[in-house]
């Protein structure tokens, strides 16, 4: 097994995206988005629960995009060993195009969701199954979002076949009304994050130990810091590459050769290399010491940078954010005796008592490691265009301890 399927197995990734499956256009659901915004912080880190205590959160693009108020979702991606905690229908409703004052004696309407049991007569009351009800303003416009559960749990147990959901609307007295004048946006049709949505929110039913990162713990500032240069770095990468792309476009070779200078990688590059020749023996002699004493300062216990570059390992075409996270790691020795600065067990402070006493030769040093890890949640597409939010329980080292 090489590293990157076993990174993709800590992710709960059975299958990766394909390249050709996920277009760089697909755009994800608004309401993912932002649910994705409410609970977590910089780098993705999560800082709130998400409804219902969901470790999952899948989007379900609708598969009937060609009728105007049937709605179809393929579900046979749900993973039978989770627990279904709720499943919502989300869809947009747009602006009357038409007035219609002889219908409506009152500005309400009633918007009914219905599982389609059979597709013989749609039409039929024998072929519906009320599900979830809704009154609002005949001249509103926004997402409306309706109660499902019941129609999915039949789907999932196979106690009714998967034929999707309908759409009616009426005035209050029971009167249908035109589809001209109740809207709802349409995949394909209207922009892709008003796509009407099926949710499914779930867990694995096994026991949390979550972390949610806040401002108020200890490092939370460094943490945002080291985010943010990692945002800025990448943004400036961006950058350059842009406008390399543009001299190669508008100037030929020569011109191109001559430009360089603009650079600021390589003119780093460059007053490195003429200080390594000529009077570079002194500069590297005046340098060591001072690497010599941050090293000194550093070789206690302690927590350093190791970010997660998604685009780097290849990932970055499937997962809409982060793009990548700082997920720490811890190292330094934990010699005798630990101070609290260095946060040990009980177990460890006995432990380096007893290699200091040599007492057994078989009994080492504390190790370095976290003491305390942070959960982080990803929102990214797998390879049916649906858009899932997962939480990962232990993936930042908050702070480093010698145990």
């Amino acid at each position: 097994m090489d590293a990157l399927e076993r990174l993709s197995r800590v992710f709960g990734i059975r299958r990766l995206p394909s390249p050709d499956k996920v277009s760089p256009h697909m755009i994800a659901p608004e309401y993912m988005t932002q649910l994705y915004q409410s609970i977590t912080d910089s780098g993705g880190l999560t800082k709130a629960n998400s409804p219902y205590n969901a470790d999952i959160i899948r989007s379900f693009p609708d598969r009937d995009y060609r009728h105007q108020m049937h709605f179809y979702y393929n579900v046979s991606f749900l993973e039978r060993k989770e627990n279904i905690l709720q499943a919502e229908f989300h869809i947009f409703k747009l602006r009357p195009k038409t007035v219609q004052p002889n219908i409506l004696k009152s500005h309400l309407v009633t918007i009914q969701i219905y599982q389609v049991l059979s597709l013989k007569n749609i039409d039929a009351p024998s072929s519906l199954k009320l599900i979830d009800v809704r009154r609002l303003s005949a001249y509103s416009h926004g997402w409306v979002t309706f109660t499902v559960m019941s129609a999915l749990l039949s789907w999932m147990n196979n106690t009714s076949p998967n034929y999707g959901l309908l759409v009616r609307a009426t005035v209050m007295s029971g009167e249908p009304i035109n589809s001209t004048f109740i809207r709802f946006a349409q995949r394909r049709a209207h922009h892709d994050s008003k796509q009407p949505i099926l949710v499914v929110f779930t867990d694995d039913g096994l026991q949390k130990h979550r972390n949610y990162i806040s401002p108020t713990d200890e490092g939370y500032k460094e943490i945002k810091e080291d985010i943010l240069r990692h945002e800025l770095a990448q943004t400036s990468r961006r950058l350059d590459f842009r406008k390399a792309i543009r001299l190669l476009n508008e100037k030929d070779r020569s011109d191109y050769e001559q430009s360089q200078g603009n650079f600021p990688n390589f003119k780093s590059r460059q007053k490195r290399s003429v200080k390594s020749g000529s009077g570079g023996n002194n500069t590297r002699h005046r340098r060591r010491p001072a690497r010599n004493i941050y090293r000194r300062k550093k070789r206690n216990c302690a927590r350093y940078e190791m970010y997660v570059d998604f685009s780097a390992i290849g990932w970055s075409g499937w997962i809409i954010s982060p793009k990548g996270y700082n997920a720490y790691h811890c190292a330094g020795a934990c010699p005798f005796p630990l101070g609290q600065s260095h946060k040990p067990t009980n177990h460890a402070t006995v432990q380096s008592i007893v290699h200091a006493l040599h007492a057994d030769k078989n009994v080492l040093t504390p190790c370095c490691v976290p003491d305390k890890l942070y959960s982080i949640s990803l929102l990214y597409f797998d390879d049916d265009e649906n858009v899932i939010l997962k939480l990962y329980e232990d993936m930042v080292a908050a702070s480093c301890g010698c145990h």
